[in-house]
């Protein structure tokens, strides 16, 4: 997707941290000195452009490491370089401005028996925000493994800054979920999931202005908000190498939005070291309860934010995965090289393609 030429020094600049922080991080993985038995090394690099001139290229480590049989760790390290703020900035910077998030997390797992305890973090840092989060989860097989019971709560402080200005409000978002997976055969398997979010705190946009009364302001939004949202997913194993999924999620929240989330993908091996794979998402939702394109009189609530306004849109996902038998690379065995494009269609008149392209290294 084409990027507007004055912008091309934010793509460089955005570029080079991204490419300083995977650096870095593959440069502390060498040096950490770890027994690399049964662990794996995921690098990925994803590239995304939209319609509005913004794109994102986003350098990800991801190291999983088996202690023993019953403790591991997982550590990632990302940075997301974006070489114009779409919304963030646009009153102050109508030539767009060079943004970056860099995050980690870590989690620490522990078999218990048939259960499987996982605590971790999260700390995010981006201009304008910055997040800090804990997560518990909880897992436990039941009938001879063919059925789980998973449970996990997280807990994150975020806290954006009202740019231009240097005032820092609080955000407090509670998630706790739980889903029920059950093998049904030896070529079927179903989950079903159920999530609860709770949001309290400042949660207007500090960037985004509507019309009130033919005026440009910022919106205000309540400071609660409640979410809930109900999952059903299906993964079907076919004769000849071929899996079919399926996946539908309700959502409703306390602001009045709803919506409907259907996917349906396949993936075919053409022969053993050739994975393709296509799916389809489409998506449906009601606007907020306070949502107008343009605001009269004194109204309570009032916003810009298009995720807040009723539309639909459509996910087309195409993935390749190559796992030559011999290694590749001169890297061991099992090596995998992936590749993955998606192209989003929204009734808001906003589109955005999204290329990654990953290589898995087992250890």
């Amino acid at each position: 997707m084409q990027v507007r030429q004055r912008r091309g020094r934010s793509a460089r600049v955005g570029t080079s941290l991204g490419l300083i922080g995977l650096l870095a991080v593959l440069a502390l993985v060498a040096v950490t000195g770890l027994d690399w038995a049964q662990s794996t090394l995921y690098v990925q690099l994803h590239s995304f452009g939209d319609t509005r001139g913004v794109t994102v290229l986003s350098p990800l480590v991801d190291l999983e490491k088996d202690f023993s049989d019953r403790t591991g760790l997982r550590v990632k390290f990302g940075v997301d370089a974006v070489t114009a703020a779409s919304d963030a900035c646009a009153r102050c910077h109508p030539q767009g401005a060079q943004d970056r998030r860099t995050y980690a997390d870590f989690a620490l797992l522990r078999k218990l028996g048939s259960a499987r305890l996982e605590l971790g973090g999260e700390i995010s840092r981006e201009n304008f925000y910055a997040s800090e989060s804990v997560t518990a989860s909880l897992s436990r097989d039941f009938n001879r493994g063919n059925t789980t019971i998973a449970g996990a709560y997280s807990f994150s402080l975020n806290n954006p800054e009202l740019h231009p200005s240097r005032n820092v409000e609080q955000q407090i978002s509670h998630d706790a979920s739980i889903a029920l997976t059950q093998t049904l055969s030896k070529t079927t398997i179903v989950q079903l999931s159920y999530d609860f979010n709770r949001i309290s705190g400042y949660q207007s946009s500090p960037f985004l202005r509507t019309s009130v009364n033919g005026q440009m302001v910022l919106g205000v939004v309540p400071d609660l908000r409640n979410r809930q949202a109900v999952s059903v997913r299906v993964r079907q194993a076919l004769h000849a190498g071929t899996y079919l999924q399926a996946d539908f999620r309700h959502y409703f929240d306390s602001w009045s939005v709803g919506s409907n989330t259907l996917s349906l993908g396949a993936s075919h091996y053409f022969s053993p070291v050739w994975l393709v794979g296509f799916s389809y998402r489409w998506y449906d939702q009601t606007g907020a309860f306070f949502y107008q394109p343009e605001y009269f009189g004194t109204p309570e609530y009032f916003t810009a934010d298009y995720r807040l306004a009723p539309f639909s849109s459509g996910l087309y996902t195409g993935r390749v995965v190559y796992t030559p038998e011999d290694g590749l690379f001169g890297l061991p065995k099992g090596t995998a090289l992936e590749f993955q494009y998606d192209r989003y269609v929204g009734s808001n008149q906003f589109q955005a393609a999204v290329f990654s392209g990953g290589l898995r290294i087992p250890f």
